[in-house]
Parts: structure tokens; sequence; C-alpha cells
């Protein structure tokens, strides 16, 4: 992947002594924020809660959810570290089982003594050093102060923007450490965000006049991706899709003169200019996400003709989208189309890290791996921390025939920088060059490496546990 995540509503001109409410400078940035264009029926639910009209909503209109039960055993304490493989001992070596051990005692020693005040100062603390399975089972008791928490899924409950961002980064968590079951389980009953108690407007007592939704959009592109990280990217590709034409149906209502939803408040030019802006930016960010998803079930076609679409546009980095045009030609093999886009990239101002790496992944297609080398370490050298580079160097060195260098380098990374350095994707592909190296010495070096990520990794994926102990 190379990013790192319509029905048009058609009004006549309002005359020009027809009296329009004026929306306030106080607050307008949060309107434009929360602005988002309600389905049909939920539209008329919040319409009737705005009149105070007494209006029973039915069950399936209201968003209901809460924290599985299956979580309670993986988290059932904050020294979660390490723990995704030890509770099958049998199955494990005992020089990774005593690595793993070793960890859950320093975590139980150290910094995740589990607290007995759950806030999101804590959890900020817990997302920060990686404890992402201790960070997961902070916002379940987090939660379970809104009602939320574990075993209230079908409950109907209130929302609050704290307890829809509590989510979100739940959610969120559960993607990262790959729990996807229980993040999809957890997503279902907020569907796409669209259900009435969602919108600030369904408790007027609460927030008064205050309009729009409470949930964040990067909590609704979260939802829409999803099913992606799920193995089910068509599901994510309709998702996304049903995004683009809502944004695409709020820039023409700014267009056409009245706010985002449609009503017809009006706005200050300063104020819909920066409306316009705000919501063209989300729409490139849906686009990159269409792509990235068009990519993962091999549409190269969708995916270029979208970056197309991007880099005709005025507001987008010209250079980094011809750039990435040019890489996704080269994942098709169209060496000649990557050529044509990486020349064009520079005449708009591509240099730098960018330009050599765009060299490099193009002397990788053509197998010159001796000049691809150069490329990435020069690169290297001017941004020493893009783990990207580092990884493309050391396969490029094995492909010439250096594996030793090829170690040197991602050892040398991880022990330079041990707490950004020890990486998913950087810890994987060494474990793999120690395999290819000697299977008594490899094992050895690995054990070495789950040390250091007992040490400094609060939470170690199960991916790289597998690939240790494999």
């Amino acid at each position: 992947m190379f990013f790192e995540v319509s029905v048009n509503l058609v009004r006549g001109k309002q005359s020009p002594d027809t009296h329009l409410p004026r929306a306030t400078t106080v607050g307008e940035e949060y309107r434009r924020k929360d602005a988002w264009v309600p389905m049909e029926r939920t539209r008329r639910v919040l319409a009737a809660k705005a009149s105070r009209h007494s209006l029973k909503t039915d069950l399936e209109m209201l968003t209901m959810p809460g924290v599985g039960a299956e979580q309670r055993r993986a988290l059932e304490s904050e020294s979660f570290c390490l723990q995704v493989l030890v509770d099958e001992e049998e199955e494990l070596g005992e020089p990774i089982v005593r690595c793993c051990r070793e960890a859950r005692e320093s975590c139980r020693r150290g910094s995740l003594t589990p607290s007995l005040t759950p806030n999101e100062r804590r959890l900020r603390e817990l997302v920060h050093m990686g404890a992402y399975g201790a960070a997961i089972n902070h916002t379940a008791m987090l939660l379970s102060f809104h009602g939320q928490g574990r075993g209230r899924q079908g409950h109907p409950t209130i929302h609050t923007p704290q307890s829809l961002q509590l989510w979100y980064i739940r959610i969120a968590l559960l993607v990262k450490t790959k729990s996807l079951a229980v993040a999809q389980a957890e997503a279902q009953p907020f569907s796409q965000l669209e259900k009435p108690d969602i919108f600030y407007q369904y408790y007027p007592e609460m927030y008064g006049g205050r309009t729009g939704s409470m949930a964040s959009f990067s909590f609704r592109l979260l939802l829409a991706e999803l099913p992606m990280h799920a193995g089910k990217p068509k599901d994510a590709l309709r998702r996304l899709f049903c995004m683009w034409a809502a944004i695409k149906r709020m820039l023409n209502n700014l267009k056409q003169g009245v706010c985002e939803d449609g009503s017809a408040t009006e706005l200050e030019e300063t104020d819909r200019a920066e409306s316009l802006k705000l919501w063209r930016s989300r729409e490139a960010k849906v686009i990159y996400s269409i792509i990235n998803c068009a990519c993962y079930v091999k549409d190269y076609g969708l995916a270029m003709e979208l970056l197309a679409q991007l880099i005709e546009r005025e507001d987008t980095p010209k250079h980094m989208l011809l750039s990435a045009l040019g890489r996704l030609n080269l994942q098709t093999g169209n060496i000649a189309g990557a050529e044509i886009c990486f020349n064009e990239a520079y005449l708009f101002g591509s240099s730098g890290v960018r330009e050599l790496v765009d060299r490099g992944l193009f002397a990788t297609a053509q197998g010159n791996f001796e000049e691809a080398c150069a490329c990435f370490q020069q690169a290297s050298s001017l941004d020493p921390s893009n783990l990207m580079i580092l990884n493309n160097w050391a396969v490029c060195m094995l492909h010439d025939g250096r594996m030793q260098e090829a170690i040197s380098v991602l050892e040398t990374a991880i022990a330079s920088k041990p707490l950004e350095n020890l990486h998913e994707s950087l810890v994987l592909n060494l474990c793999s060059l120690y395999d290819l190296q000697s299977s008594k010495k490899g094992i050895m070096k690995k054990f070495a490496l789950l040390r250091q990520i007992s040490k400094y990794s609060a939470d170690a994926p199960t991916t790289i546990l597998e690939k240790l102990y494999g």
C-alpha cells in the first residue's frame, strides 16, 4: 500500500428577501467538524426530537453497543503483555516460554501495574508505551462508566462524544492487535453510524441547539475500512463508496449556498470556504482508503483511475501522487509507465528522500540490486528513522548476495532505537534472515531478539511470537 488510511441535492436559489438564520462564529469550528447528512429515516426522528414531540423510538433505530464477554479471559488485567501464546505453554519451547514469563514479571513490577482508578490519562499512557492489550482492557473499564461495558450490548444507552471516542480507540486497538473477530462483533451495533442517537439533535435537553454527529469522522472511516482488515474488502469498498457519496452531497450543499446537511442556515463566506476546504480534505482521505482497498483486491485499474482523479485536483500534492502512481505501475509490471510517472513527479518538485526511494524501487524492478542498494543507503542517511527504507535496503542486499550486511543493517537499526524500531515488519524480516543464515545461530539470535521485545515492548504481536518460535 502506498498511503499510511452519489446523490446530488439540487435546491433553488433563495430570494434576497428571504430571512435565513445566521450561524454564529462561536462554535462554527465544531459545527463544521461535526456536520453530517443523516439518512431520511434518521432525519424524521431528529426533527421530531427537535420539535419536542413525544415520539418513542423503535429499538432497531438505537445504537446499543457493549463490550464482548469473550474479552474477559484475554484481558483480565493490565499485565497482558506477551500473553497471547503463553496461555498455551505446552505448545511452546522452554526458552520462549521463559522469555515471555520474564516479560510478564517485568510488566507487573513496572509501569503496567493494574490501575485502581481508570481514566483517560492512563489510557493515553498505555497506548504510548505500546501496551495495547492493557489499553483495550482499560477502555472496557471506562466504557462501563457509560453503561456500555461487558454484557451491555443490546441494552438502550445514552451516547456522548466521550463514549464514542472511547469506542473508536477500542476498536482501533482491536484492529491493531489483530483481534478482528472481537472488533467486528463490537462494531456491529454501530453499523455505519447512521442511527439517530449518534446525533446531537437526539438529545436536545443535553446539547440544546447543537447539531451534527457525535461520532468523529475518523470513527466513521475506521468502521468503513474494518471489513477490509477482516478479509472482506468488497464490503469495505461498498461502505467507503457510501461515505464518498455522502461527502459529495455535503460539498454540493455548500456550493448551493446551504449548510453541509442541507439546512438553510446562512454562513459567512470565510466559514463556507473553510468548510469546503475541510470536506475536500476528508473526501481525499476516503479516496485514499478506496485506493488501498482496491489494491487489496488487486483492482489496480480502479486504484490508478482514482489516483489520476486526485492528481487533477488543485489541492493535492501532485508530486507525491505521481510518485505513488509510479510505484503502483511498478507493482503491475509496467516499468515504462512507472518511469513516466516518476519523471513527471520530479517536475512537480519531488526530490530528496522520495526521489531516491523511487529510483531504488525502479532499479529493483529492473533487477539492478547494486544500484537499488546505493539509492536506499543514501535515502537512509537522509532519513535514518524511516523503517520502510531500511527494510527495502535489507531486501535488496539479500538479493545482491550480501545477507550478513542485510542482517547488520536491521540489527543496527534496532540497537540504535529499540523503542521505535522494534516494528513488526522489521522484526519479521530479521527473523527470516536469521532462518536463512543458520538454523542453530538463527534460533539463538531470535531468542535474543525476543528478550529485546520483552524489555522494550509491552505487547508482542502474535505474528512475531509465532515467527520467533517457528
